[in-house]
């Protein structure tokens, strides 16, 4: 379990913040006209958000002087079409900004859905569904917050320079009182930084826990209450859900905790420049409405400087999810493409040369594997659980690389094909049958969108599956539901043997394609077999006796090492690993077994 974590913990890497701004920069810089219009807002917005108090200064000079209404009726009007100005580029900068978020948060999305298209299974035996769905899902919306926010970052920066420059060459000495509480307010949100983007990042991982939860409770339901597991699980789940709650609340500290001290920062700044801007007054280093100017622009001064201060939470708590979703983009893909791809059509030979593999260091699953196999020869591969009998599937199907030695189709090791030319010219049927949401015809059109009618009836033909699809409500058209719910085991087998066939592969591999079937259904693939297998080189993992009896060779395996190889008979008298299961597994399939057994009922 521990070297489990250990692997796990790969695909969760650091970032310095440096690395994540550089990064997040680049994504931006793909949409440059958008963000010159963005800072130009920004710009018009903290320019003319000091106009209203300077003009409320100046209105009340004005009615010092002359006590006349009517001469300030100018300004009433230009504060209002002013604020309404303001409104418009709020308005204007808030379009833009969610443009360009959703622009940055599809591409990531896009790179994100690739990269896991183009991970090996090794990053899938690690990583729960669930995270990752939290990954994609929960983190690119609190990215999307992030992005949101910067805007109004940076809008707010530039606002609280512009208005302290402004309170400065009004009056210096109110402009040091204001400036006074500056360091207050980021000390505070230094306090509160580090806080939050730890506290995110475990929030984060949390309710990729819980959604990972949720899933194997939908999926498993069946089995839970076969168990009787449903209270044990409610009570597993709780456990789950308390340390959520615990974290999802030092997380709501974090981001909100930063509010009642910048309230008080206000609180005090206000009382500050009323008791020390008093004494200016009567010492005639200041007049009321300069007060006035100050209490109005300490708004704009404290309020973004506020959201500046809060905006930093939201800003880690962003990085924390850049970080988790680059997590995904840059885990190292141990099955890469070569530089140099072959591109050739395959006849079938198989060398498997002094292979060795190992999913977990220093526990192998297969040891020396030394097989040659010809063009069109059909190879049984027989074993106990867990003697290595899909990972010779899994590695000639590239899902994984091997540790040492060499695998070569035609003479190619296959790490020196073009991985998607190799894998389109072999077929895989595996007993765990995966289809997906669509229509029956899209499910076996899957490797070959491009099928004519004709030659999907002709696979189904082979298949013999043409009879339960005819019976099905819309035919080829019927919608199936999530993994094909609403068919039997063995009618996604046969689909799932057609979809395979619509592709002619040139290598056919075979998994327990079986195992999961009832007899009759069984008896019916058995004759499409022949055709499937026909002119190809097959391999099938199988407990079925016919299939191994019918194969050129047979392949025994024990504990990952090739023990014994030969046919049936030659296997039989040699009396080792393969009578032995002959014996524990095939024997009672056979016919004169089951004619034994008839006589002995009969007597």
């Amino acid at each position: 379990m521990a070297k489990m974590e250990s692997f796990r913990s790969d695909y969760s890497i650091k970032y310095a913040d440096r690395e994540l701004i550089g990064r997040f920069w680049k994504y931006l810089m793909a949409y440059k006209l958008q963000m010159v219009f963005i800072i130009l807002t920004i710009l018009a917005i903290s320019g003319i958000s000091i106009v209203p108090p300077l003009m409320v200064e100046r209105v009340y000079d004005i009615l010092e002087s002359s006590g006349e209404w009517i001469s300030i009726a100018p300004y009433a009007i230009a504060y209002v079409g002013i604020n309404l100005l303001l409104w418009v580029l709020q308005v204007v900068q808030g379009v833009l900004v969610a443009i360009v978020t959703q622009k940055v948060i599809k591409r990531i999305q896009m790179e994100t859905y690739i990269s896991l298209q183009e991970h090996d299974l090794g990053f899938f035996d690690v990583q729960a569904t669930g995270e990752i769905m939290s990954r994609i899902t929960n983190d690119s919306q609190e990215l999307n917050n992030m992005i949101t926010v910067v805007g109004q970052f940076v809008s707010n920066f530039v606002i609280v320079f512009s208005v302290l420059g402004i309170m400065l060459a009004v009056n210096w000495q109110l402009g040091l009182v204001t400036l006074g509480m500056g360091p207050v307010v980021f000390i505070a949100a230094f306090m509160f930084r580090r806080f939050s983007r730890r506290t995110s990042g475990k929030w984060r991982a949390a309710i990729a826990e819980v959604n990972t939860s949720f899933q194997e409770s939908v999926s498993g339901i069946s089995v839970a209450k076969a168990f009787g597991r449903e209270e044990k699980s409610k009570e597993e789940f709780e456990v789950i859900n308390n340390a959520t709650f615990q974290i999802a609340r030092r997380r709501a500290l974090a981001l909100t905790g930063i509010w009642p001290v910048l309230d008080g920062v206000s609180v005090l700044s206000i009382f500050s420049i009323n008791l020390f801007g008093g004494w200016l007054v009567i010492q005639n280093l200041a007049s009321a409405s300069t007060i006035i100017f100050f209490i109005l622009l300490l708004n704009r001064f404290l309020y973004p400087l506020a959201r500046v201060a809060s905006q930093i939470s939201t800003v880690q708590s962003g990085f924390a999810a850049m970080e988790r979703i680059f997590s995904i983009v840059d885990a190292e893909k141990v099955v890469k493409n070569p530089e140099n791809p072959v591109f050739k059509e395959i006849k079938g030979r198989i060398t498997f040369d002094s292979v060795n593999h190992e999913y977990v260091p220093n526990e192998p699953v297969l040891k020396n594997i030394n097989v040659d196999i010809k063009p069109t020869e059909s190879i049984a591969i027989v074993g106990h659980t867990g003697a290595g009998k899909t990972t010779i599937a899994s590695l000639l199907m590239r899902f994984y690389d091997i540790k040492d030695g060499s695998i070569k189709i035609d003479g190619v090791d296959i790490r020196d094909y073009d991985i998607q030319h190799l894998r389109s010219q072999i077929g895989l049927v595996s007993q765990d049958v995966f289809l997906f949401s669509g229509t029956v015809l899209d499910n076996i059109r899957f490797g070959r969108p491009d099928a004519t009618i004709e030659e999907v009836n002709e696979v189904l033909d082979i298949v013999a599956a043409q009879e339960f699809i005819d019976a099905l409500p819309e035919g080829l058209e019927t919608e199936l539901g999530e993994r094909g719910k609403g068919l039997s085991a063995g009618q996604r087998q046969m689909i799932s043997f057609a979809r395979t066939l619509l592709t002619d592969p040139k290598i056919l591999i075979l998994d327990e394609a079986t195992a999961a079937v009832d007899a009759y259904t069984e008896s019916k693939i058995q004759e499409a077999l022949d055709h499937l297998l026909a002119n190809r080189t097959s391999i099938v993992i199988a407990h079925r006796l016919t299939t191994i009896q019918n194969s050129d060779r047979i392949l025994v395996l024990d504990k990952g090492e090739l023990v014994e190889e030969g046919n049936h008979a030659l296997l039989m008298s040699n009396g080792g690993l393969y009578s032995e299961l002959y014996e524990t597994y095939f024997k009672h399939q056979s016919a004169e077994w089951i004619s034994e057994i008839s006589e002995v009922f009969s007597d």
